[in-house]
């Protein structure tokens, strides 16, 4: 399994065979295994393309916007077109740019025109946008508050700031069945998001049947709280989800690699997975690549040189003349080596890894203070995108899919983020040989040495201790037992993947714990949880991902790589 970047707690949306799944607790709990990545992007094939690689997009007959227009290759192009504006604010034109033209072959066929081969072509127009909806409309503040028109099988009907999100049931739905399962529609009419300030409000409220569902960061307390409550069943599974410590690297201090190297080599990341992962997930072992998870085929252990070792911390410290001064906390060159750990409040999980963190760094003679916010305040743009003086550390946890090509941009020293750097490079960490290694991924169609470009990069940017992998995360989803459908999905999809289908109720409350700036999942502001799943039930796109890491068609009936024949 690998990762796609995309912001922490969901932003914006395959490979693999299902895991082996474990029922206990009267078949109320499930705990899934991680899937291996066994699926490859389909090889080209030769026909008939104006330049040197080309993706042919058969957009599914019946494919039609809630208002009975049809979806066309006129909306192709304008998402293309959309993304592409520079002066419009996007999240990433990431594979996008790589376009040189299109063709709206017919109203339900469209030829995306690549100057090269680029082999990520799945993870493209993942959510269309209505050309006749749009056209014309102000893209960067109209679908802040309501996503206005969209193709899937619910509509938004409303969002109430700071109480409530309302979904309706597409009732001029275009397909008979949910297209990417195969199964029959639900006759679930009204989905109701509300806002609840923590899990444990949350956990209260399902308890209560104040709400029917919730996806909350998995907390050993919480998961034996929910296991306890009557008539819930939930589900725990290993997902291409990795929670790391990131450095500031416009830090004067952090951006001295002996620093960072005391301090990953001060942290016992194993006794963090032992008391924060293991008791959801037995086997959980630390992290130790930031492009392939641990159950993956790909991946190898970059990590390792910085396996916990006090002795050698203050080593690395001492060899590079630094002192400690009378209260027990290093100086360098003058300078204390004291730092803020910025991560979300109220979690419970990160509030324990960071006291473990805390203590470890103290008795090395590190100082760091907690400097935690609400979700919606660290993942804003002016916070997450800061330099040194907003967070110098930041703990929290890159969501993914099959494919690493979405992440690319981490490593990227320049591009679309506000400071300059890669799309989602929060860090500002910038190494040339790295980054032309993982641009070499794009055209690179052997899945070996595709993975082996990814690795050599990898290795790189560990071995300068860019971040701190910590350990792949668990996901957790927890609904009313009267509820038929709900099942995990631990990528950046999310748990309304198949929300189409699912039966039981007319009417179910799901509890989130954050609020979203927008809902235009395009955009920066649209990059958190809420607008995510708003965005699953509403938008449809050419492919989406199921739990078992396959991409599958959505709008499309079928899309076909082509390079020249003969070329």
């Amino acid at each position: 399994m690998s990762l796609l970047a995309v912001f922490a707690l969901v932003a914006a949306a395959c490979g693999g065979t299902t895991g082996d799944t474990t029922t206990t607790a009267a078949e109320e709990t499930t705990t899934t295994e991680a899937p291996q990545e066994t699926t490859t992007t389909p090889p080209p094939v030769e026909g008939d393309c104006p330049d040197a690689f080309c993706v042919k997009y058969n957009i599914h007959p019946d494919a039609a916007w809630a208002d009975g227009t049809p979806v066309t290759a006129a909306d192709f192009a304008f998402t293309y077109e959309t993304i592409m504006n520079d002066q419009l604010d996007i999240t990433s034109r990431e594979g996008y740019n790589k376009m040189t033209s299109y063709e709206e072959v017919d109203d339900k066929t469209f030829l995306a025109v690549f100057g090269e081969l680029y082999a990520p072509w799945q993870t493209l127009f993942s959510a269309i946008m209505p050309k006749h909806e749009l056209e014309g409309k102000p893209f960067n503040s109209y679908w802040d508050d309501l996503i206005t028109l969209g193709s899937g099988p619910f509509v938004m009907e409303e969002w109430v700031k700071d109480e409530r999100i309302v979904l309706q049931r597409n009732e001029n739905y275009w397909a008979s069945e949910v297209p990417h399962t195969g199964n029959p529609l639900g006759d679930v009419q009204t989905l109701n998001i509300v806002f609840l300030e923590d899990s444990q409000t949350q956990v209260q409220a399902l308890r209560g049947q104040e709400i029917d569902m919730f996806y909350p960061q998995p907390q050993v307390s919480l998961v034996e709280e929910v296991d306890a409550i009557e008539g819930v069943e939930w589900e725990a599974g290993l997902g291409p989800v990795w929670e790391h410590v990131d450095f500031n690297h416009s830090d004067p201090l952090l951006s001295q690699k002996f620093i960072r190297q005391a301090i990953a080599t001060g942290i016992d990341r194993d006794a963090i997975v032992e008391a924060v992962v293991r008791p959801i997930a037995a086997d959980a072992q630390p992290l130790g690549n930031t492009v392939w998870l641990n159950t993956s085929a790909n991946y190898e252990d970059h990590f390792s040189q910085y396996a916990y070792d006090p002795v050698a911390a203050e080593a690395y410290l001492t060899d590079n003349g630094c002192a400690k001064g009378s209260d027990g906390i290093y100086e360098c060159d003058g300078q204390r080596l004291s730092f803020n750990w910025a991560t979300t409040a109220g979690n419970e999980g990160r509030e324990l890894q960071f006291a473990l963190a805390q203590a470890n760094l103290a008795e090395i003679g590190i100082e760091v203070n907690a400097a935690f916010g609400p979700a919606a305040e660290v993942f804003a743009d002016e916070f997450i995108f800061g330099d040194y003086t907003v967070w110098q550390m930041f703990n929290f946890a890159w969501v993914g899919s099959p494919d690493p090509s979405g992440g690319n941009t981490i490593y990227y020293c320049e591009g679309g983020a506000p400071s300059g750097f890669g799309d989602i490079n929060v860090t500002r960490y910038c190494n040339d040989e790295m980054e032309q290694l993982v641009r070499a991924t794009d055209t690179e169609v052997d899945p070996a040495a595709r993975a082996a470009l990814y690795n050599q990069a990898d290795a790189i940017y560990l071995e300068d201790v860019a971040t701190i992998p910590l350990y792949q995360k668990p996901t957790f989803f927890a609904w009313n037992a009267a509820i038929s459908g709900p099942k995990d999905n631990a990528t950046q999809v999310g748990p309304f993947w198949n929300v189409g289908e699912w039966t039981g109720k007319e009417l179910i409350t799901f509890g989130a714990d954050q609020q979203p700036e927008s809902m235009n999942t395009f955009e920066p502001d649209g990059n958190l949880f809420a607008a995510g799943i708003v965005a699953t039930a509403v938008l449809e796109g050419a492919y989406t991902i199921t739990p078992d890491f396959r991409y599958v068609e959505q709008l499309i009936t079928s899309a076909e790589p082509i390079v020249p024949a003969g070329g």
